[in-house]
């Protein structure tokens, strides 16, 4: 059930990532790595931070636990505590909203301290932002609805709906494409919000297929909400490191030379594709199955199943960041250079691709672990390791993001002051600019993970750790092979499209060989599963 979910989950993702590249590649042709295409960026993850911190991953956490319980008592009483949730959930996004509206201009002062200095792209910040914010609703009911249909075995309703929602983005992007920038970011701005809009309605075919019928309740103090605050506040941070990360980046970008807070925008993007197609997919299915075995106190058959996530994750994740590293330039190169995004821009993005793949690998195994605390209603242990990982985040960054650009705000002094200290203590600042904010995820990525490893393995006793630490040692060894396959033989001197695809095929191929040769149980099981879908075809 597990790896059938995930592999569900798994292509439709694909479909929409894909959709989402056609997406960024329109974007990038219409903006480039300009004053709109920063401005676009920076007011778009202002609903994106609001949903990570109240919402989508705090949500998700803990409403899935809750929801799994109410389960246990009867369908009638897990529709009840659905309903109720889903209230608390529209109040509470939609009072977000509401004051992020009214301080939208403070917040752009936090977020993006940079922009103080250019009254052009402050406004039109603030007119993206008041646009975008009512987005935060939708898709908070997006991840709810996502996660009752996970519990209840629907997969991939989200995965589609996201989907029918780039379809909505890339003609918003065509229509935009006669259009001055000015114009043309604005009407990316409402074709955002009409996309969260459309995910929402995309959801309810799922819903009616599981049973589950969406509405309102007055009774929004109910047992199964107070339980679900109470998860959700410590949540709030543990389940939101990453996104916070990436705020606190934007921050720190906006302080550099003009074109950072995109490089690093179209570097996220690039580097998030594996972790969207195969880790958050495996999490949304690991979740739920986690907590039905956590509620029944079956031990061997959690246990199990976390090993098994954790072994398919470094068996998938590590050849495709290293792919990822190999192939950096002539894949950027392919997807964005076009239009207003030059070559310059490509080398810039390339770079941070590179350091933000060396920390993919931990990033995902590291929220598999998460799951497991999740599942067992622990979302304080999350919570204190999102903490050190952010506190270690922000001291790499300011000692390799190197001299920030004068400002006269106070956040930039501030930080200017921090960065003197942290330098003196680390003197790391060989790495400089965006590229440096990029590795320094990848190092808090690490940091996050090694704490949960060693948290997870004093708690639960007995774990089948051999499995996982054998199926890593090898996905390393034949990622290596793959790595001397690709270099020797890829024509990177040729035109992107030939380079990308020569490389994907010989990374692929030499990969795959080199993992039976080292006998990996995870080649096996995949060959035997593309055995039974041909015979089935």
């Amino acid at each position: 059930m597990l790896l059938r979910g995930t592999a569900i989950v798994s292509l439709l993702t694909l479909v929409s990532r894909i959709l989402g590249f056609v997406r960024d590649l329109l974007v990038a042709r219409l903006l480039g790595a300009s004053l709109f295409a920063d401005a676009f960026f920076v007011a778009f993850r202002i609903p994106n931070l609001l949903r990570s911190f109240a919402a989508e991953g705090a949500l998700t956490s803990a409403f899935i636990p809750v929801f799994s319980s109410a389960l246990s008592h009867g369908k009638d009483e897990a529709q009840r505590a659905f309903k109720r949730i889903a209230t608390f959930v529209i109040c509470l996004t939609s009072i977000l909203t509401i004051v992020g509206i009214i301080f939208l201009p403070e917040v752009i002062s936090i977020i993006a301290p940079g922009f103080r200095d250019d009254p052009d792209k402050r406004a039109l910040v603030e007119r993206l932002g008041r646009i975008m914010l009512p987005y935060i609703i939708f898709v908070s009911l997006v991840a709810l609805l996502n996660a009752a249909l996970n519990t209840l075995k629907v997969f991939g309703a989200s995965a589609w709906a996201q989907v029918i929602m780039n379809l909505v983005l890339i003609v918003g992007a065509v229509c935009a494409i006669p259009f001055e920038p000015e114009k043309a970011t604005l009407i990316l701005a409402v074709s955002v919000l009409v996309g969260g809009l459309v995910q929402v309605v995309a959801q309810i075919p799922a819903c009616r297929k599981a049973g589950l019928s969406p509405g309102l309740s007055s009774n929004v103090a109910s047992p199964e909400v107070r339980e679900v605050i109470r998860l959700m506040l410590p949540a709030t941070v543990g389940a939101s490191v990453y996104q916070l990360n990436i705020f606190i980046s934007t921050l720190l970008a906006s302080l550099l030379v003009e074109g950072s807070v995109s490089w690093l925008f179209y570097a996220d993007r690039v580097s998030q594709f594996p972790i969207g197609i195969f880790s958050v997919a495996l999490a949304s299915v690991l979740l739920p199955t986690l907590a039905n075995a956590s509620a029944s106190a079956d031990k061997a058959r959690f246990d199990t199943v976390l090993s098994d996530s954790l072994r398919f994750t470094s068996f998938v994740i590590i050849p495709m960041a290293t792919g990822l590293w190999l192939l950096a330039t002539p894949l950027t190169s392919l997807l964005f250079e076009r239009g207003a995004f030059d070559h310059h821009a490509t080398l810039m993005t390339a770079s941070a691709i590179q350091a933000l793949a060396l920390g993919l690998w931990s990033t995902s195994c590291h929220s598999m672990v998460v799951r497991a605390f999740m599942a067992r209603k622990d979302t304080i242990t999350p919570t204190l390791i999102g903490v050190v990982s952010l506190l270690i985040y922000v001291s790499s960054a300011l000692a390799l993001m190197g001299p920030i650009a004068e400002s006269p705000s106070h956040t930039a002094s501030l930080i200017s002051s921090l960065q003197r200290l942290v330098v003196q203590v680390i003197p790391l600042n060989e790495v400089r600019g965006h590229v440096g904010l990029a590795l320094a995820s990848s190092i808090a990525a690490t940091t996050s993970l090694t704490l949960a490893i060693i948290i997870h393995a004093s708690r639960s006793g007995a774990f089948p750790w051999r499995p996982f630490i054998r199926s890593t040692l090898q996905a390393v060894g034949a990622a290596g092979c793959m790595a001397l396959v690709v270099s020797l033989c890829t024509p990177f001197e040729a035109p992107a499209i030939v380079s990308c695809s020569v490389g994907a095929v010989l990374g692929a191929v030499s990969y795959c060989l080199a993992s039976v040769c080292l006998r990996s149980e995870e080649m096996k099981a995949t060959l035997s599963l593309f055995k039974r879908l041909v015979a089935r075809a």
